[in-house]
């Protein structure tokens, strides 16, 4: 691993310890950023690393050992076993996120066994105790299951639901499920664009899985309107993020902007989901990250990169989206994020090589080598790194 006179020994050792893995050294490197690469400056990307099962880097067991802690104890509502980091929607990422990977390893030709079991048991997890932190902003009963009507859920389940008909693991309840679940998104979606994720707060990024989603039905089952409705929801988000601010963090009912100032993690988020459903409006958001947002700290001497979560010039606060902000600005929650975003872009694949380097540099392989103990992370990044468009 790589030090830096720039940092204290003591300092990078409780780093390292308290899992910045995904950023760290890049930060270490802050104090060089003047020598940042601009954006057209990629050369060849390393060779990506998987495990000899084909899985990604983690392997059967590891996803075994994942599996069980997300099902068993579950996920902590917490970044990086942090208390003061609050996540309350840990379980239903970690649900999510484990499926998603699952999903494109049985697309990849390389299906853990009882693959349909596990992505069975992930669905019905997202249906009961994932729900919790969304429940104060009402349900609705779908097919007997009472769903929030946050659209972040909602668009979790649906990318679920749509991920085990993309692999064929469905059954009769799933599928019926899959087409209820998307007549209701869609009917909300008529009157109302942009629909809240808790209570009546409403951040743009959070529609991203769900117009994913709806494209997905819309393909899958031959449903034109959620196809269509998917479409509308998009071309909003583009809207939004022409905006001479940029894409905003929040808006209201009426869609007027409350929180103006654009971030990393919105610009991630809305990239990588959109692509998930290879929609080409995810370029707009994954190229104005990567413009204005990531550089390589160390210039041309090291393939590394990260990301700030906030503009430059703007002193912004840490919180629950962007994880631990370290010199400079950069964001633990955006570089995870630009690692899946940069990945499903055909334009950014030494970006995402870069990031992935840091990643690992810094002590990823420590939480993979137990996943069970950070799930959350460990589940981002390797949805992160074997995701491609479904």
């Amino acid at each position: 691993m790589l030090s830096s006179p720039l940092m204290p020994r003591p300092t990078h050792a409780r780093f390292r310890r308290t899992g910045l893995p995904l950023l760290a050294l890049c930060a270490c490197l802050a104090g060089s950023a003047r020598t940042e690469s601009p954006v057209g400056s990629d050369h060849a990307p390393p060779r990506p690393h998987s495990s000899s099962q084909g899985y990604g880097q983690l392997s059967a067991s590891a996803l075994d050992a994942l599996e069980q802690r997300i099902l068993g104890k579950g996920c902590e509502t917490m970044l990086l076993g942090d208390a003061k980091r609050r996540f309350v929607e840990s379980q239903l990422l970690c649900d999510g996120h484990l499926s998603f990977i699952l999903v494109q390893a049985a697309l990849d030709g390389h299906p853990l066994p009882d693959t349909q079991r596990r992505l069975h048991a992930l669905l019905a997890d997202a249906l009961g105790r994932a729900r919790a932190p969304f429940m104060r902003g009402g349900t609705d009963v779908v097919l007997g299951h009472a769903l929030p009507r946050s659209i972040l859920y909602r668009g979790y389940v649906l990318l679920m639901l749509a991920g085990i008909e993309r692999a064929g693991m469905q059954d009769a309840a799933s599928t019926a499920l899959f087409d209820a679940l998307a007549s209701q998104v869609v009917k909300a979606l008529e009157h109302q664009l942009l629909l809240p994720s808790f209570s009546t707060s409403i951040w743009p990024c959070d529609s991203a899985p769900a117009a994913a989603a709806l494209l997905l039905h819309g393909r899958l089952r031959g449903h034109a309107p959620s196809e269509a409705a998917a479409e509308r929801l998009i071309a909003r988000l583009v809207e939004l993020s022409a905006l001479p601010s940029g894409f905003p963090t929040r808006v209201d009912a009426k869609g007027r902007v409350v929180e103006r100032t654009q971030r990393a993690t919105t610009l991630a988020w809305t990239g990588a989901f959109l692509a998930m459903a290879a929609h080409p409006a995810a370029g707009t958001f994954t190229a104005t990250l990567v413009r204005d947002y990531c550089a390589r700290p160390a210039g041309s001497l090291l393939p590394l990169a990260a990301c700030r979560e906030w503009p430059r010039g703007v002193n912004g606060k840490e919180d629950s989206a962007s994880g631990p902000l370290v010199f400079g600005g950069y964001s633990v929650g955006a570089s995870a994020l630009a690692i899946a975003a940069t990945r499903l872009s055909d334009a950014h694949g030494t970006w995402h090589a870069h990031l992935v380097n840091a990643a690992r540099e810094m002590g990823i392989n420590d939480i993979l080598s137990r996943p069970g103990k950070r799930p959350l992370e460990a589940v981002l990044y390797e949805w992160g790194t074997t995701i491609r468009p479904w």
